[in-house]
């Protein structure tokens, strides 16, 4: 009797060790690491810090994003890979904050942030393979909402996981910031080949980077864009290589982290809709939807149904209708109305009174010259040193700065369209 009572126990106290190691796995609301140090990575493979929601539970699967720190002189401790602007949003574990989370998306649920660190080298997916099997041992992670972002020799990492993955893993969406040589970088040449096909992508580079150079960076998006991918393409604004968008920064980073968040791999593309003096109500129909937390912005696949309403005036003006290049209002002409999306990026616009505004395209031309407000206008680059189109109007979506040639539904205000020379 003896004997089984010390085997009980023995066998008690080896479970009740298991669960205290399990449970050091993470701490809800923190970040915990997994160092060569500890011995609690392999000294082979990238060391991490991981970060769970303050509500986070393994008998729920979360969506996980990687960010990719740049070089420099390397990091060599997981304290050190915190140092990145998703994880200072996340400190303060509040479910509004800029992180991407959003108070209109039923059910939504915290997302868990990785971030590897290693000394300066190119990153590697065989690694990167290796990092998201030991991720999974220790957190309950939905491995089709696996996302990589990261910054300078991080975003071009972002790029060699995505183009160097084996099959073994998904990435549903990935943000490579500031990405630098990505000449370097090995693609699929063909759409057989290209293994960033069901990836979106939103990439985003300042024009004037004197060390991740732009002219590496777009021919491979254009390449993604060419054998069939979805993306967009941010050109920040500034003159250095950290070089960061100042104006409304919280608010456009929250957007991309939503953006980010939509998506799922092997289902149709979450595409952005933007909407000028108005907003999202609520979703009538369709998969996945995920609607801002301003309700002025949402992801949606195509064919979803949103309802939207807009003011009754806008100063003196009167509503007159909605407008939009794509994707079908149910009633244009009324206020609170139904929009079926479009397989695309789109901004709709409440056209308020008929007063004429201006439409300035320098280095181009528009079709038509002078568009009345709801007109959909198309607007083509005629300088032969064309680099990319800039504004300054928040009233204007440009998905793709680099193509000579968009159309967009003229909003109710003037609007500047500048094709920017190299």
């Amino acid at each position: 009797m003896q004997k089984k009572t010390c085997l009980y126990l023995i066998i008690l106290s080896l479970f009740a060790a298991t669960s205290e190691v399990r449970s050091a796995d993470y701490t809800p609301g923190k970040f915990h690491n997994f160092s060569h140090a500890e011995d609690t990575v392999s000294k082979r493979d990238y060391q991490y810090s991981v970060y769970v929601p303050t509500d986070y539970s393994p008998e729920k699967s979360y969506p996980v994003v990687f960010y990719l720190h740049g070089g420099g002189r390397g990091r060599f401790h997981p304290d050190q890979g915190k140092r990145n602007m998703v994880s200072d949003r996340l400190k303060d574990n509040k479910r509004t904050t800029d992180a991407g989370y959003s108070r209109n998306v039923p059910d939504f649920i915290g997302y868990i942030l990785i971030s590897p660190v290693k000394p300066v080298a190119k990153w590697n997916a065989t690694v990167f393979k290796r990092l998201l099997v030991h991720v999974k041992s220790k957190v309950s992670i939905n491995e089709n909402r696996v996302y990589v972002t990261g910054f300078s020799m991080g975003g071009q990492g972002t790029w060699i996981v995505a183009c160097g993955n084996d099959g073994s893993y998904k990435i549903a969406a990935m943000m490579p910031l500031g990405a630098w040589g990505c000449r370097q970088v090995k693609r699929g040449a063909t759409p057989q080949t290209c293994k960033t096909l069901k990836t979106a992508v939103w990439n985003l580079h300042c024009p004037k980077d004197p060390i991740s150079k732009i002219s590496e960076q777009l021919p491979l998006f254009q390449s993604h864009l060419d054998l069939g991918g979805y993306g967009r393409f941010t050109m920040i604004p500034g003159w250095g290589h950290i070089s960061r968008p100042r104006e409304n920064d919280h608010a456009f980073f929250s957007m991309r982290m939503a953006w980010m968040l939509s998506q799922t791999y092997d289902t149709p593309f979450n595409y952005v809709l933007k909407v000028n003096d108005g907003k999202i109500v609520k979703v009538a129909s369709g998969k996945r939807p995920f609607t801002g937390d301003t309700s002025g912005y949402g992801f949606y696949e195509p064919g979803t149904v949103v309802n939207i309403t807009a003011p009754e005036s806008k100063g003196d003006k009167p509503f007159v209708k909605w407008a939009s290049d794509q994707g079908e209002f149910a009633e244009a002409t009324s206020r609170s109305t139904s929009f079926t999306t479009p397989a695309g990026d789109v901004t709709i616009s409440a056209i308020y009174g008929k007063q004429p505004f201006r439409l300035n395209v320098v280095g181009g031309k528009a079709n038509p010259a002078a568009p009345k407000p709801g007109e959909v206008v198309t607007v083509s680059a005629t300088t032969n040193k064309f680099f990319y189109w800039r504004t300054d109007s928040k009233l204007v979506d440009i998905p793709l700065p680099s193509a000579r040639s968009f159309r967009f539904a003229m909003p109710s205000g003037d609007v500047t369209l500048t094709a920017q020379e190299k």
